[in-house]
């Protein structure tokens, strides 16, 4: 029996698997993520849920049993170590686990600044996941001041929250202007 691994539990792991089931697939399927919980949409961390307005399991693209339904391994809080392509083995933390076919839907992680410029001082935070947005909450209190490096979606999304809640916000943008990569003049 085939056996497909998709290694990187957000969107696009999430939809591949979802496709695999939805397009007849009838094999093993197993998604591996390193955070704790089940995929999740990234788009309202820095916006909704930032705010409160959105809970964790809203968040969640689909309910946790639709994956054992679909017959679907979903192993979380799990991180892969290795890739053997020749073998077609992974070696994670949680052991070692053969596949087929592999896919890599591990997304992208932000620019940090660098530890020389404060990058790595306390209360310098970057926003990809749940983990990054919850540690960053308790500080976003009426009357304290925040500075956003990025005018992009997260960055103005970040800063239009902190606004809300009463923060003094500066944003600063290397470019000519927000949103310059994805918006026309």
């Amino acid at each position: 029996m085939q056996h497909v691994v998709v290694i990187g539990a957000g969107q696009a792991g999430a939809s591949c698997v979802a496709k695999l089931r939805n397009g007849g697939f009838d094999g093993r399927i197993t998604l591996i993520g390193a955070e704790p919980c089940p995929p999740y949409q990234r788009p309202p961390l820095s916006k909704g849920y930032l705010l409160g307005d959105m809970t964790l399991e809203r968040l969640f693209l689909r309910p946790e049993a639709f994956y054992a339904d679909q017959g679907i391994a979903l192993k979380t809080d799990c991180r892969v170590t290795a890739i053997d392509p020749e073998a077609r083995v992974l070696s994670t933390t949680e052991g070692e686990v053969a596949y087929d076919e592999l896919v890599l839907a591990t997304g992208s992680l932000p620019r940090r600044l660098p530890a020389a410029i404060g990058g790595d001082l306390v209360g310098v935070f970057t926003v990809r996941d749940l983990a990054d947005v919850d540690a960053m909450a308790p500080r976003f209190s009426k009357g304290a001041k925040v500075l956003i490096v990025g005018g992009g979606y997260i960055g103005l999304e970040a800063a239009a929250v902190a606004a809300k809640l009463g923060l003094e916000v500066t944003l600063v943008e290397m470019a000519d202007r927000i949103l310059q990569r994805v918006a026309a003049p």
